[in-house]
């Protein structure tokens, strides 16, 4: 069983470091809130290192680059440095928590509630679609604020236009509506706001988040992703698999779905259907996953017989 020294050094993104405060402060620990507190610390620090990224060295961005590797390797690097920095006595900050429950600190009896409330904060937010092996995995870089929801219209129907040939070529190996497959990218890529790049920002014309496993001898780009596991979000750094070009891409994507999610292609013009097989299939671990698909599939206008309307 972990000490609760063990507890308080993990990293906070750490979801069994998470879980097993949970199960601790679920069994009455009287180690679990200090443990919580550290981490809510530590979480403090990382959001301030943050924030000081914010201001930028030159008007054309950090002066080592703007690739999203870096930014990955960035983030990551300001975890660790905010769980180093609170080690041992830190900042004070987790004192100055455990002390802000006075409840706690007077009466043992309700220290497993508190401990508890703290530890399920430390649960990151679960709002974001990630697909699971052995399918794929999202990769969920910062939303573009400069985008205006005005551009939104616009921009859906490049993306549209842009891909339906692909998707219309995927539709001819698999056997999946064009409307479905141009949905499924939309949604892993945020209508292509949201591509996996190379350390040298050039795209891995991966529209579908497919991660590289044992059995891919292609080319690969490293990438943050959000996976969840026991329930709980938890952002990782996993590698995917880059295409020389996007027609590669769809084709490959037809025959991933030949292979693993066949529930899903024989859904027919079902796109209910469609994205329940991909959910079944283990395509995505987000419990609002098919509704989300479902969704943008509503969004892709069609004609009567459910072709694309380009």
């Amino acid at each position: 069983m972990l000490s609760g020294a063990d507890l308080s050094s993990r990293l906070s993104f750490d979801v069994q470091g998470v879980a097993a405060l949970r199960m601790k402060a679920a069994t009455g620990d009287p180690g679990t809130l200090k443990a919580a507190a550290k981490q809510f610390e530590a979480m403090l620090v990382q959001t301030m290192l943050k924030t000081m990224r914010t201001a930028q060295l030159t008007s054309d961005g950090d002066v080592f680059g703007d690739s999203s590797s870096l930014k990955l390797y960035q983030e990551l690097l300001d975890q660790q440095w905010a769980q180093n920095i609170t080690a041992g006595k830190g900042l004070g900050l987790a004192e100055m928590i455990i002390k802000s429950l006075p409840a706690a600190a007077s009466d043992p009896a309700t220290l497993p509630s508190e401990a508890a409330k703290a530890a399920a904060a430390l649960a990151p937010a679960r709002t974001l679609p990630a697909s699971a092996e052995p399918g794929a995995a999202v990769s969920q870089p910062a939303p573009d604020k400069n985008v205006r929801d005005d551009q939104q219209p616009d921009r859906k129907r490049h993306f549209v236009e842009a891909m339906l040939p692909y998707a219309q070529a995927a539709e001819k190996v698999s056997g999946v509506p064009a409307r479905f497959v141009l949905a499924h990218a939309a949604l892993e890529s945020g209508w292509g706001r949201r591509e996996i790049v190379a350390a040298d920002g050039a795209t891995s014309h991966n529209l579908f988040g497919i991660k590289a496993d044992g059995g891919w001898d292609g080319k690969a780009v490293t990438s943050v992703t959000t996976e969840y596991r026991q329930g709980l979000a938890l952002k990782v750094a996993a590698k995917f698999r880059a295409y020389a070009n996007y027609a590669e891409g769809f084709v490959d994507y037809a025959r991933l779905l030949q292979r693993r999610y066949r529930a899903a292609v024989a859904a027919g013009n079902d796109g209910l259907a469609f994205a329940a097989g991909l959910a079944a299939g283990g395509y995505a671990t987000d419990p609002a996953y098919v509704e989300k698909l479902q969704g943008v599939i509503r969004s892709i206008p069609s004609t009567s017989s459910g072709r694309v309307q380009a």
